[in-house]
């Protein structure tokens, strides 16, 4: 995560130098349409929540996932988004196409889905995203058609109601460490002598299964979406050997879980994106994957856990060696603070909090009490009454904001924001998002509820 991380503060800090860089490519026709693209980038190939035709399901295969930043000025309709391939240098390499609309029948390209603050823009193809006014955070995902991996680079064609604007293009990129609040802490195989599952439900089918054992951390409740065990090779590449999982995004076995004595996963679920339940502390499960084969000693295996927040896999282990276990004893130095609009209860971590002030929205921006995160969090605040300014420092980033004003200074460099500070009621509020992603933190949002991390 340490490099996408470095893509995030840098876009931030040195705004000019990423417009100049973009100005080869649009800078002409981002005048004629009054759109600008402020930012774009890759973050990582972390989550599954589309599919190649549709953004309301899950397809087996995790998304490519991209940020967006854009300034609509005034007011300006996005007719459609489309991502291609190039090389470095901008040409074309044809490796994939994404799309929000596809004009006609015989029109090529898979999904591209736009997230606003959590909410999908568009669930399906769709002749427009609609209008976008002033600065507005978008996210990008590209469901995997092979075509995101290292040495690829990906470009933006914008299309508005006035014209075209293209993007430079940015490479692909790997995370060091996930996001998720969630570790592996052991992985490894136990034997092939049991019968407890069959394909589609946990019952005995006169056929052994594969035994694993599966130790996580949690720290937090965190819903687990999807748990996944697939055979690869010695160095992790998949080796097309079969599949199993808790759910039915894409094909696979049903992947047996049991805690303690529980049954977790009885059979795979009529709705793919139901998770697999909420855990929080140390949870250690028994996997059973009924054999198609595959399961053999000397196969290699590894465990993959999706929750909302990014998906974490261990390493491979090899079936039949006792000296073949995945452990990570890694202690994870971050804090999480969840909260949710309209409400003044707030956790850090797992401690409850009562905020002086509840986190709304405000022309479609999140606004949260700044204070109140910028301390949990460990960066001093400061207040400087005379000119109704705010100055946020940690670890090397300043962050100067003045109330009621679109722009900000980080490290001494001018930036806009997407909403100015406001105070309310004696409370400072700020657009959340810039905030914790210039301070090297990371927000997310589902459905009301915002997710602020340090976690690196």
């Amino acid at each position: 995560m340490k490099r996408v991380r470095k893509a995030i503060v840098m876009s931030v800090l040195l705004g000019a130098v990423i417009m100049n860089g973009f100005a080869g490519g649009s800078s002409a026709l981002a005048a004629d349409t009054g759109l600008q693209i402020k930012q774009f980038y890759y973050l990582d190939k972390e989550l599954d929540r589309i599919s190649l035709n549709t953004a309301t399901k899950p397809d087996g295969t995790r998304d490519g996932h991209l940020s967006l930043l854009i300034d609509a000025g005034a007011g300006t309709e996005i007719k459609s988004i489309t991502m291609k391939t190039a090389d470095a240098n901008g040409k074309d390499t044809n490796h994939g196409i994404w799309k929000t609309w596809k004009e006609a029948s015989g029109d090529i390209g898979n999904m591209l889905a736009v997230v606003q603050d959590g909410k999908i823009v568009n669930t399906t193809f769709q002749p427009t995203l609609g209008s976008f006014k002033g600065v507005a955070q978008l996210e990008l995902y590209a469901s995997d058609n092979n075509g995101m991996k290292p040495g690829e680079y990906y470009y933006l064609e914008i299309a508005t109601s006035d014209g075209i604007v293209k993007s430079a293009v940015t490479p692909y990129a790997e995370n060091d460490l996930s996001y998720a609040p969630v570790v592996i802490r052991e992985f490894g195989w136990v034997d092939l002598k049991s019968d407890q599952t069959g394909i589609a439900k946990f019952e005995a089918d006169g056929t052994t299964d594969g035994h694993f054992k599966l130790k996580l951390n949690f720290t937090q409740p965190t819903e687990v979406l999807a748990v996944i065990l697939r055979p690869t090779e010695e160095n992790g590449k998949d080796a097309y050997k079969g599949i199993w999982r808790t759910n039915r995004a894409g094909t696979g076995w049903l992947l047996g879980m049991k805690q303690g004595e529980t049954v977790v996963t009885p059979g795979f679920k009529k709705d793919v994106k139901e998770p697999v339940g909420k855990f929080r502390g140390n949870v250690a499960f028994d996997l059973y994957a009924n054999n198609n084969g595959s399961i053999k000693d000397g196969q290699y295996f590894v465990i993959e856990v999706e929750t909302k927040f990014g998906t974490v896999i261990s390493k491979p282990v090899k079936f039949g060696d006792p000296n073949s276990i995945y452990v990570n004893d890694v202690v994870r130095n971050f804090k999480t603070i969840i909260m949710n609009i309209d409400s003044t209860a707030a956790f850090v971590d797992e401690t409850k909090y009562t905020l002086d002030a509840a986190p709304f929205k405000q022309e479609g921006r999140t606004l949260v009490p700044i204070r109140f995160i910028s301390e949990a969090l460990g960066a001093k605040v400061g207040w400087n009454g005379a000119e109704r300014k705010v100055t946020l420092e940690k670890d090397d980033v300043k962050i100067e904001i003045v109330i009621d004003r679109k722009e900000a200074t980080v490290n001494g460099e001018t930036v806009v924001l997407d909403a100015p500070a406001i105070i309310q009621n004696k409370i400072t509020l700020l657009p959340v998002r810039f905030v914790s992603e210039t301070m090297k933190m990371k927000v997310f949002f589902d459905n009301g509820e915002i997710v602020v991390t340090d976690a690196k």
